[in-house]
């Protein structure tokens, strides 16, 4: 399995939030003197996406000491999977097995200022597999996971969480996890030599701010 390319990009999207200021104090007349008079301010909000440490799993279906791993850093295989083996490091160097499954996992924190500022926060995970690049990769079944910061877990191939600055949803570091799940068989019967020098996963995936109005 090779990577061919940078697993994930940020997307966003500024928004406004505005502060208006108006002056206090004296009569209407006051505003046709000389004087110089401060007529109030506009402040714009703004977001912020900052992703933290890309960590990336291989579980594995096989009995329990029937493969080798480049990595020997091991993790928690998911339910169903019988070995998990951190490979951020080694990814290169793995070889995979039908019934694998690749798990990505990153944090996104999401900073954002504006009194009224809403939108969503979306994870895009489809560019990472396509028959287009082998038959093992369109094969595969991508699930997206957000955890949000207040804990709400959204899953389904692309997925959003809302983003609201008045009630604080989505503002903070939610957690991503990518789950690319390759079948035992191939529709058409056995994988055979169709495995051979296959790429399971490459481009990205994409995280998108897109504000909403109020």
């Amino acid at each position: 399995m090779r990577r061919d390319a940078a697993p994930w990009r940020a997307l966003l999207a500024l928004g406004l939030g505005l502060v208006v200021l108006t002056g206090a104090g004296g009569t209407g007349a006051s505003w046709a003197e000389h004087d110089a008079r401060q007529p109030g301010t506009i402040t714009s909000g703004g977001v912020s996406l900052t992703t933290g440490t890309l960590r990336t799993e291989l579980h594995s279906q096989q009995p329990a000491g029937s493969r080798t791993y480049a990595s020997s850093t091991t993790c928690t295989p998911d339910p169903g999977y019988v070995e998990c083996r951190v490979i951020s490091t080694t990814l290169t160097s793995e070889a995979l097995v039908p019934g694998d499954r690749v798990v990505i996992a990153q944090p996104v924190t999401l900073a954002a200022t504006g009194t009224t500022l809403r939108g969503t926060l979306a994870v895009s995970s489809t560019a990472l597999t396509s028959a287009a690049r082998s038959a093992f990769s369109g094969s595969a079944t991508t699930t997206t996971t957000i955890t949000a910061p207040g804990g709400a877990v959204t899953s389904g191939s692309s997925v959003s969480i809302p983003v609201s600055v008045p009630t604080g949803a989505g503002v903070g570091t939610s957690k991503v996890r990518i789950s690319i799940s390759t079948p035992v068989t191939a529709s058409a019967g056995g994988w055979g030599s169709a495995l051979q020098d296959q790429s399971l996963f490459g481009g990205t995936f994409t995280y998108t701010f897109a504000q909403t109005r109020a």
